[in-house]
């Protein structure tokens, strides 16, 4: 999580990263909670982490070993990213941070295969080497002071260089299938199989626009995958965090919200609402569900049935999850609302993009939310055929089925230089695919408009000017 009021520390280092990797089209979010520790992030991580499908993950947390690894092992289960497993910065002796450092944090990278950002180590050397105490890098017992920040961000960043000599992506997490040389249009038909669970168009830009294909994964419709749906956090703006917005904080205590919704049934794209009916405490009340599309969907109680389960069962609420008490800057009364959104990760009919920049890759999600497993895709054109260089395949590392699907041939990437923009999806605000590798390596060749995804789970404060060097 973040520790601070406003996350300088990850500003700084994304100005780092952009400035290093120009011709990347770097989208950075920082979707910590301040406070929540790991058996608290746990929860919001269903719709922080796991939907915005980031390719790299830079993770700190405090708290409960068995929910820190929960939330790597999901991440390195539903999406491809890398991860970068951060120690704790050093406070005074604590067996604990001890412990997480030193064996878990190690144990989860070797069975993840996640990567170290070793901070307390050269902590510590630095507080010898300048004769400090460690009170001299912090503004409390934790939180960092403007020299503090200045450390961590030099230790994070060092951890983010390209090294050539390693070899790119040796999980196979992400492959492309290139038309004409992998896969083909016959007849007005694009057939062929993948393996994972979320599957990308790449444009030719040389393309007209306006030209459309129906889409079939497994002969159905991705719309009719219940995989294929995402619930953004609740009371906060999919993507409005500290990044984006200073002021922008959608934390539950100063929203008054719900750390995690769930649902057992096909969900629709539309936007939900629970209401407070009747408040005498934060464990003491009763609401209503509706959402847009499905309309009124029941009601319930903070005592009633655990989990409350809505009519339609495409809302599910664990008693575990509300957080109406121990607020601060709210208060909650009858009529507060609790606001979020399902949307939709998938196209069901994919149209070819004004595509007026060479130097921009075009891409649209087909499926996101797949069984990590072997799938059929097929494109069937709508009039003439759709420009499509590229199937683009994610396959997360660990869990994943065996696969009969072949490799695609190698293929020259044409790069071109200069600096990149990147078309989104609408519907989905996101789309990455040039990956770093966190042992310290881009892990394939950067193609010019792909784009890399910085996710700060947790760092701990600012960056400022320091006239200490790092040892």
């Amino acid at each position: 999580m973040v520790w601070c009021v406003v996350s300088k520390l990850i500003v700084a280092v994304a100005a780092w990263l952009r400035t290093t990797y120009p011709n990347a089209n770097l989208v950075i979010k920082d979707y910590g909670i301040g406070g929540c520790a790991s058996q608290c992030l746990v929860a919001p991580s269903e719709h922080d982490i796991y939907p915005f499908y980031p390719d790299l993950v830079i993770f700190h947390v405090y708290g409960s070993n068995t929910d820190y690894e929960t939330i790597v092992r999901t991440t390195r289960e539903r999406t491809t990213a890398e991860m970068l497993l951060q120690t704790d910065h050093f406070t005074g002796d604590d067996s604990w941070s001890d412990q997480m450092s030193y064996t878990f944090i190690p144990q989860y990278a070797n069975t993840y295969q996640c990567g170290i950002a070793n901070i307390r180590d050269p902590w510590k050397r630095y507080l010898t080497a300048n004769s400090y105490q460690p009170s001299q890098l912090l503004s409390d017992d934790v939180h960092l002071n403007a020299q503090g920040n200045y450390l961590m961000a030099a230790l994070i960043e060092r951890n983010l260089a390209y090294k050539s000599t390693l070899a790119a992506d040796p999980n196979g997490l992400v492959k492309e299938y290139h038309v004409g040389t992998d896969a083909a249009w016959q007849s007005g038909t694009l057939a062929m199989r993948f393996a994972g669970n979320r599957v990308d168009v790449v444009f030719d830009n040389t393309g007209a626009a306006g030209t459309r294909a129906t889409v079939l994964v497994d002969g159905a419709r991705p719309s009719t995958n219940a995989g294929c749906y995402s619930f953004t956090r609740p009371n906060g703006a999919f993507g409005a965090e500290w990044i984006d917005d200073p002021l922008g904080k959608d934390w539950p205590w100063e929203t008054g919200a719900i750390m995690r919704v769930t649902s057992s049934a096909q969900r629709l794209v539309e936007d939900w609402t629970v209401t407070i009916t009747r408040f005498a405490s934060g464990t003491d009340f009763s609401f209503s569900v509706a959402g847009t599309r499905t309309g009124a969907d029941g009601s319930g109680s903070y005592s009633g049935t655990d989990p409350f389960v809505s009519t339609s069962r495409r809302v599910v609420i664990r008693r575990a999850d509300w957080w109406l008490a121990n607020l601060i800057d709210t208060s909650i009364s009858v009529g507060h609302t609790i606001k979020w959104s399902a949307a939709g990760n998938f196209a069901d009919t994919v149209v070819a993009p004004s595509m007026t920049d060479p130097a921009t890759e075009y891409t649209v999600t087909l499926a996101q939310g797949l069984t990590n497993a072997d799938h059929q895709l097929t494109l069937t054109a709508l009039g003439a055929t759709v420009p499509i260089k590229a199937i683009r395949v994610y396959r997360p590392f660990y869990n994943r089925a065996s696969s009969t699907v072949p490799d695609p041939l190698p293929v020259a990437v044409q790069r071109a230089a200069g600096p990149v923009a990147r078309a989104m999806p609408a519907s989905r605000g996101l789309d990455a695919a040039v990956r770093y590798d966190l042992r310290g390596r881009r892990t394939a060749a950067p193609r010019v408009g792909q784009a890399g995804v910085f996710l700060v789970a947790g760092q701990p404060c600012a960056r400022a000017r320091a006239d200490v060097s790092v040892r």
